[in-house]
């Protein structure tokens, strides 16, 4: 079956309104603990990496060009998970009010040490569906390593795993999960 638009603002209203119930039963600390599993990082810089790609796709909304590499930074959302949770509340709000009809412009960089720039043609529809993709990835990043690293068990079933993966699984007889199916 086909994806419209409408059916992945709705699994994007799914996934952020998912992410932002989970951040609100984080302690701040655990939130902004570093993890050796994270290279030192901690969960609010994943979350905040997260958002930010969400809010990309916002900000290039009006200008008809998206740059997630020359993206804003807010240490905010890294530092307290209401403040996180709170923005992807309203994200989702953000997201319904707009028409994803169009085509747009995405810049990236070429080479870090260069600074220059590209830009490649898309849809917001596929740009709404990386927001998507990559949500997930971190948010399968940030399962790891309050699993492991934060000994955390309130985590969603779904959390962390991607769409696919849990239409495979709900088809099959599996006596363990296995997340990389």
């Amino acid at each position: 079956m086909r994806q419209t638009k409408s059916d992945l603002i709705d699994s994007l209203e799914i996934i952020f309104s998912r992410f932002a119930d989970l951040l609100l039963r984080i302690s701040e600390r655990n939130y902004t603990r570093p993890l050796h599993l994270l290279s030192g990082a901690s969960i609010g810089k994943q979350v905040r990496h997260c958002l930010e790609f969400a809010e990309a796709l916002i900000n290039g909304y009006d200008t008809g060009l998206v740059s997630y590499d020359q993206r804003e930074r807010n240490p905010l959302y890294e530092n307290s998970p209401r403040a996180a949770a709170d923005r992807l509340l309203e994200l989702i709000k953000e997201y319904d009010l707009r028409d994803w009809e169009e085509e747009v412009k995405v810049s990236y960089l070429v080479h870090s040490s260069s600074g220059l720039e590209n830009v490649v043609n898309s849809s917001w529809e596929r740009e709404l569906l990386y927001v998507q993709e990559h949500t997930i990835h971190h948010e399968a990043i940030i399962r790891v390593a309050l699993e492991h690293d934060l000994g955390f068990e309130d985590i969603p079933e779904s959390f962390g795993f991607a769409i696919s993966t849990l239409q495979y699984n709900s088809n099959q007889l599996i006596l363990s999960w296995d997340p990389v199916i």
